[in-house]
């Protein structure tokens, strides 16, 4: 049994089981003693086995190795708000290429890659939290090996102006979907709850090259939750997407497959994704498609097309037309200039141009 000290005695300071005593402003305070928790959470628990499981595979590399990780800290040394170069060992630099590379599902790399700063800032177009979503709309990915990198932060008070440090990974590395990134899911997954409207929410993200591990600056947006945009303050309408998994004309021996190109309602933005062949010098193909979308506008859009076979460093300007029909929706592909190379990838962000 433990004797507890009487408040009437002035200036009593320390613990009595689960008691704090302290004088504040000569007064004497009392308050529960809080006592830190000593379990891990299984979200913490994975992430400190995988950085255990990295920094014990640094103690395995070669001597040469090791050099070029020691090489490579020298330049990601970053500089601080006192305007002096923050320290970098190699062993920090090994673990925190692999852990990147890690959260969206790459080896480990045991041979330093080469030092770069060319990944870029995310660019989208606007942004919306919503009670029902979290969602970027019409973001450039910079090619198929970037991925998406979100923190955020619970809901917080409206008044609220710094809640950066209550941000946390929501997003490991996700893809770009038809130039679109939702979040919704995920933020549901790893907090436990639902958006609020009328509450603040604070957000930070970055791109994570899965190839190399570097990332880019960070962006940071906070915002209100509500039914309109961040940005234009418009509401939300999910966009039209046309999708062919894959087609052969055996007239003109062309062939589509992969596709995916979605239009922005309210835009004239379309991001389009697919693979193309033609093998005849007759290249316009016409596809008929009956499942199209209704607010798919009558347009023509011109994508980037990279040479994959023949002649892989070439390109091509690719047009496609989208045409309604009365029973069906006609869709149109042909190459710009007729090259050597019949083999090609899309993967572009243009504008609609109506016919």
């Amino acid at each position: 049994m433990k004797a507890l000290p009487s408040i009437a005695f002035n200036e009593f300071r320390g613990s009595a089981g689960d008691v704090t005593a302290r004088v504040s402003q000569g007064r004497q305070v009392l308050s529960a003693r809080t006592v830190p928790a000593k379990g891990k959470t299984p979200a913490q628990a994975v992430s400190r086995n995988r950085l255990s499981k990295i920094s014990r595979s640094y103690k395995k590399l070669s001597d040469g190795q090791m050099k070029a990780w020691a090489a490579l800290a020298e330049k990601m040394k970053g500089i601080s708000t006192f305007g002096q170069a923050a320290e970098l060992t190699p062993h920090n630099a090994f673990v925190r290429i692999n852990s990147n590379r890690e959260m969206v599902g790459k080896p480990l790399l045991t041979d330093a890659p080469v030092y770069t700063t060319d990944v870029p800032e995310v660019e989208y177009e606007d942004f919306w939290i919503t009670p029902e979503r979290i969602v970027f709309m019409n973001v450039h990915q910079p090619s198929d090996n970037h991925f998406l990198v979100v923190k955020m932060s619970p809901a917080q008070s409206p008044g609220v102006t710094n809640g950066w440090s209550k941000t946390v990974i929501v997003a490991p590395g996700v893809d770009v979907e038809y130039g679109d990134v939702e979040l919704t899911e995920r933020y549901v997954d790893i907090k436990g709850f639902e958006l609020e409207a009328g509450k603040k929410y604070f957000c930070e993200f970055w791109w994570l090259d899965s190839t190399t591990g570097f990332t880019g600056e960070s962006m940071w947006v906070s915002a209100i939750c509500k039914e309109t945009s961040v940005g234009y303050d418009a509401p939300y309408v999910p966009r039209a997407i046309v999708e062919i998994d894959e087609m052969y004309l055996e007239s003109t021996r062309n062939y589509i497959s992969d596709t995916a190109i979605g239009f922005s309602k309210g835009s004239t933005m379309v991001n389009a994704k697919f693979h193309y062949e033609f093998r005849n010098t007759r290249v316009n193909a016409y596809y008929e498609l009956d499942n199209v979308p209704d607010s798919v506008p009558n347009c023509r859009i011109f994508v980037l097309g990279r040479g994959t076979r023949l002649s892989p460093r070439s390109v091509n300007m690719i047009r496609v037309d989208f045409t309604p029909k009365e029973e069906y929706f006609e869709v149109q592909v042909c190459p710009e200039i007729y090259r050597a190379e019949h083999y090609y990838d899309v993967f572009d962000t243009t504008i609609a141009i109506k016919k």
